[in-house]
């Protein structure tokens, strides 16, 4: 005896009945059930559903949506695991939601060629994951380099505060390069995805993967230009594993594709001219509030973000304002630099900084909803 699950079409009930007889009764209403026809019944509903949620998936991702493009797909292939389609719509859901992983999407891609082996959505498949990888590629470099002007206030900070550690201090307070380069690493597997012969044998995938090339050097250079804010550059080890990437990124790749910019020569290797020295300190009202900074350990401490928006909302817009925040930076870095072993002294200016930040975050909250 094997029992199926199916519906009674009487009064809608699940049941289970023994698929091995023609019919059974249902167990809420009495009906008689014929088997074969709920089963086949179920299968055509099944089907509606699929489609239905097929075209659900299709609108979510053509408006954007990722998580309902990723939620609908996985609907259908609750019904239907072997639906190359939905596993299609959910590598590209997967690609479409903020923080995205790459291993998903790779397991979802690789999916749909599983069960669809046309040449048509293996392409399609693989230029997802090549386009995905050149695209971020672009949006991490620009990542990179967007806030080297904050970097570098807070390198001279770090200057007048601690000069003989302020590389050091910065190489570990950097926590988004550490982030990006992470991610950018991890990245490639979308390109190594993609195998070596497919890149050789379509232009299209070439030229895609020389794009690629071109976003990891550029990703180098705007590494090497963040540790030039804070004087330091990648070292030979670095450089070398950045040099190896390039060479597997570029494998397959037809000769006439491997032109001078994608040449492991258009890495940067030392400091930039106009990059910062280590004893450079520049104090200018588009400076860090170096008290606020020492007080609370960090150019990124929410109370310092607080002062740092009073100053460029409020004081910045009146004279008497701009007189203020001229003297305060001339004459707040000695100050600071006080401030740094004077536990006790510093206690006190928390306490009193603490109370006008508790006073304009008030301020700016009676805004909000006045």
């Amino acid at each position: 005896m094997s029992l199926v699950d199916i519906k009674c079409p009487n009064c809608g009930a699940s049941i289970q009945l023994d698929n091995s007889r023609e019919s059974g009764f249902c167990s809420y209403c009495g009906s008689k059930v014929q088997i074969q026809e709920a089963i086949n019944k179920i299968k055509i509903d099944r089907s509606c559903d699929i489609n239905n949620y097929l075209h659900l998936a299709k609108t979510a991702s053509e408006a954007n949506n990722g998580q309902e493009t990723y939620d609908y797909a996985n609907k259908v292939l609750e019904l239907d695991s072997t639906n190359a389609e939905a596993w299609e719509l959910k590598m590209v859901g997967i690609a479409l939601m903020p923080g995205f992983n790459y291993y998903e999407i790779i397991t979802a891609g690789n999916k749909a060629i599983e069960f669809d082996s046309s040449l048509e959505l293996r392409k399609r498949i693989y230029m997802s994951f090549l386009s995905i990888c050149s695209l971020y590629f672009q949006n991490a470099c620009m990542m990179l380099l967007e806030d080297l002007q904050t970097l570098k206030v807070l390198y001279d900070s770090h200057c007048t505060l601690d000069p003989d550690n302020a590389t050091n201090n910065m190489l570990n307070e950097d926590s988004t390069k550490d982030y990006l380069i992470n991610e950018i690493s991890q990245m490639l597997t979308l390109r190594f995805a993609v195998p070596d012969e497919e890149i050789g044998q379509d232009e299209d995938f070439a030229e895609i993967t020389v794009e690629i090339a071109k976003g990891w050097i550029e990703c180098e250079q705007a590494v090497n230009s963040r540790y030039n804010t804070y004087g330091t550059y990648l070292s030979d080890e670095a450089l070398n594993y950045w040099k190896r990437e390039l060479e597997k990124i570029k494998k397959g790749l037809p000769t006439k594709y491997l032109t001078n910019d994608i040449n492991p020569n258009r890495f940067s290797t030392r400091i930039e001219n106009n990059a910062p020295q280590k004893q450079k300190v520049v104090a200018n009202n588009e400076g860090g509030c170096y008290i606020a900074t020492a007080v609370y350990g960090s150019y990124d401490a929410p109370e310092v973000m607080v002062l740092r928006q009073f100053r460029d909302n409020s004081l910045n817009k009146t004279f008497l304002g701009k007189c203020f925040i001229k003297a305060y930076y001339y004459l707040s870095p000695p100050v600071a630099k006080k401030l740094k072993n004077a536990k006790r002294i510093n206690k006190l200016v928390r306490f009193i900084l603490d109370k006008w930040v508790k006073h304009l975050q008030q301020a700016f909250i009676n805004e909000l909803y006045v």
